[in-house]
């Protein structure tokens, strides 16, 4: 079993390439990096007040970090320009979501052309855990507009001498199955629904075993037992990757122990706070994933709730690394007049952690 690659990844940003990080060395390096971190997002209107009066060099803990005020969604929908800590004239690309299918308001989220190029440096070690020299990569994701996530997931491959070929993102087997016979791929990266109609489709599934060896998942809950579904109707080995817009589309990607997600430390700060209390929780304990982004970035985010429920497990995983990692999503956290709930419990159970 390799070591997940994401493991030099987080060496090579430390510092200290060339051997495994451990956890101690880790936790040294991202103080002083959620002190940069804190400058940096000072920069933005909407944590000047926050954070600008803060002495520079806090934090000297975690513990005093913690006490920081929390970010939510409903900030970024409510003022997202107030969230750039750099001019208008950097931001290479604005990226609207939308929070509550088709009537919330957008939220809106800025990268520079530093910030794309970090979320290309992730998906490049990110999909090497599955990918190898050769391979035919078909990716369902959206891909048509520069550098959304089919077109990084393309600009990527070469790097690792693979190929990357875009499909139909509607769902259709048909035209899934027809890139299948055309492009024999190796690989498929797709969100769970592009897949739906597939997996109930016996020619479709006939083509994806004659050529896929993996697939990973993304974008969306991996819905309970899929991965044996899609193992047993696709012939695949299915890899599952965590992250959101707001980190910057890559957070955490699955080895070959499927243990958790390795996560991409260097870049981004993960806790587990109380759902209800917004207390730091330890190790094992199930809460509220929340992130801080360490690098410099056209648009920071501070302890930014994401509203997924999880748990971080804690190292040695079974391949090798150390490192803490980020448990299987288990659901999404509402809140209403009794307090906070889980919804849509999906995609923890089956063959997880």
């Amino acid at each position: 079993m390799r070591l997940s690659p994401v493991d030099a990844m987080v060496a090579a940003g430390i510092g200290a390439p060339g051997a495994p990080p451990t956890p101690e060395a880790l936790s040294r390096w991202q103080l002083a990096a959620l002190s940069r971190a804190v400058r940096h997002a000072a920069k933005a209107p909407f944590y000047r007040k926050r954070l600008g009066a803060l002495p520079a060099d806090f934090p000297r803990s975690l513990d005093a970090f913690r006490a920081l005020p929390f970010t939510t969604p409903a900030d970024l929908t409510e003022a997202h320009a107030r969230f750039l800590a750099v001019s208008q004239d950097d931001v290479a690309r604005m990226v609207t979501l939308s929070t509550s299918g088709t009537t919330g308001t957008p939220k809106r989220v800025a990268f520079t052309d530093a910030d794309i190029e970090a979320t290309r440096r992730f998906f490049q070690v990110g999909i090497s855990t599955l990918v190898e020299p050769g391979d035919t990569v078909l990716i369902l994701m959206p891909g048509v507009r520069p550098d959304s996530i089919g077109d990084l997931l393309c600009q990527i491959l070469p790097r690792l001498s693979a190929r990357g070929v875009l499909g139909d993102p509607t769902g259709d087997p048909e035209a899934l199955r027809a890139a299948l016979v055309a492009q024999r791929p190796e690989v498929l990266v797709a969100a769970p629904s592009q897949i739906r109609q597939a997996l109930a489709d016996d020619a479709t599934c006939d083509a994806a075993r004659a050529t896929l060896r993996r697939a990973l998942l993304s974008a969306e809950a991996l819905p309970e037992g899929w991965k044996g579904l899609v193992a047993q109707r696709f012939g695949a080995t299915v890899y599952d990757h965590y992250g959101a817009t707001e980190t910057g589309y890559g957070g955490g990607v699955e080895c070959e122990a499927f243990c958790g997600y390795h996560l991409r430390e260097t870049d981004i700060f993960f806790e587990i706070v109380d759902m209800a209390t917004g207390a730091p929780l330890p190790d094992g304990e199930v809460g509220e994933v929340a992130f801080t982004t360490l690098t410099p970035r056209g648009m920071p985010f501070v302890r930014y709730r994401t509203g997924d429920a999880a748990r971080m497990l804690p190292g040695p995983c079974p391949c090798g690394s150390r490192l803490r990692r980020l448990g299987p999503i288990l659901g999404r956290i509402e809140r209403g007049e009794d307090g906070p709930r889980l919804v849509n419990p999906a995609k923890g159970a089956a063959n997880r952690p």
